[in-house]
């Protein structure tokens, strides 16, 4: 695959690469994780992954370098698989059957079912050489063997004919012949082993693309990391802060709690001095003027004045003077009725902050309403009046 072929960027080409790599070593470590599963050594399990453009020739190489014995293959595609199948239609299956050594034994499945099988055998029973001994001890043979084309070439006279004939001259032809089709085939697997090293080359360089496409890819991981890091800690900083401010809040509205009662109080005194200061300086003021006890101000337009209750004595809902006060979780007082009616109705937040309520707890305010009936006491005609 080319720029030139595909039609594509270089750029795309190596992305589908390194995709495909990465997928065929995923397949291979799903089949090292079943070899361990079926109880092999670990030692003994080994994954490689070669890229190269003739498949077949490779396998063959990986054979005679690692001398197999014992070989399983695709006889076709899973998706050709037919009840009764004994055909092979894979190209490699055919080309590996047929030029693998003959040590090695193989089976050609397809679909999870045997196909055929070819036995491996061995040319020398008993013997456990590889094929590069083989080889030199046919090359050893080499000067006790007469050349297989001299043979050839030979006039037809009758003694050579006679020597032709004899089984010896037929027995050193065979080893000849086999002896060149040994050095054929060395001369094969030397240029597999220099397309292998082209390849090797080819795959060291795409495992360095592909380490530097990592290394870029590990440094945006880290700048993300580091942002993301960042982010949690102003989080953190900014709940902290939201924390400290609810605390001091509550704070604040416990003291202003503590504080209330207190403040109320003070200012009930005050209240009622200045009610009994204003009393007694009007009735200092019509003795003054000599009025006589049937006119003095025991009217309400007379009393209007000091008729009028002091403003915490009216509920902050109802705008009429509370009889049974109720302090709510805000520090306001209440007329008890009203503030539950405003519960009942929905009323989540504080009528005179509008802030919402922590609870909906009520206290009696005891000083107050003791106020209130005392200066009732002293304006009994306030519910009379219009």
């Amino acid at each position: 695959m080319n720029p030139t072929s595909s039609g594509l960027e270089q750029s795309e080409i190596d992305a589908i690469q390194v995709s495909e790599l990465t997928s065929t070593y995923e397949s291979l470590l799903k089949y090292h994780d079943i070899c361990l599963h079926e109880g092999i050594i670990e030692q003994d399990v080994e994954i490689f992954c070669d890229v190269g453009d003739n498949v077949e020739e490779g396998i063959v190489n990986l054979i005679y370098e690692n001398n197999i014995k014992k070989l399983i293959i695709g006889a076709a595609a899973d998706s050709r698989y037919s009840e009764g199948m004994v055909n092979i239609t894979s190209r490699k299956a055919k080309y590996v059957s047929s030029h693998a050594p003959h040590c090695c034994k193989i089976w050609l499945v397809c679909n999870g079912n045997l196909i055929q099988t070819r036995e491996g055998r061995f040319d020398l029973e008993g013997s456990s050489h590889s094929s590069s001994e083989s080889l030199a001890s046919l090359h050893d043979l080499d000067s006790a063997l007469i050349p297989y084309e001299d043979v050839v070439r030979a006039e037809p006279d009758s003694e050579s004919h006679a020597l032709s004939s004899s089984p010896e001259d037929q027995s050193a032809r065979g080893s000849a012949a086999t002896y060149y089709e040994e050095q054929r085939r060395r001369l094969e697997i030397e240029e597999l082993k220099r397309e292998l090293e082209q390849h090797d080359k080819m795959n060291r360089e795409r495992e360095e693309a592909l380490s530097s496409s990592f290394g870029v890819t590990q440094m945006l991981y880290s700048e993300e990391v580091r942002r993301r890091r960042e982010a949690e800690e102003e989080l953190n900083r900014a709940r902290a802060e939201i924390k400290d401010m609810k605390r001091v809040q509550k704070e604040l509205e416990e003291q202003l709690y503590i504080d209330c009662p207190r403040r109320l109080d003070m200012a009930e005194k005050e209240r009622d001095e200045a009610i009994k200061k204003t009393e007694e300086l009007l009735r200092n003021l019509y003795m003054e003027k000599g009025e006589s006890s049937s006119d003095s101000p025991s009217s309400a337009s007379q009393w209007s004045v000091s008729n009028e209750p002091p403003p915490y004595f009216i509920c902050p809902i109802s705008k009429e003077i509370m009889q049974n006060p109720h302090v709510a979780a805000d520090g306001y007082t209440y007329e008890a009725n009203e503030f539950k009616i405003w519960l009942s109705h929905g009323g989540e937040k504080s009528p005179m902050t509008n802030l919402r309520l922590e609870n909906h707890n009520l206290t009696p305010n005891l000083a107050l309403r003791s106020a209130i009936n005392e200066w009732l006491q002293q304006h009994p005609y306030f519910f009379d009046l219009p």
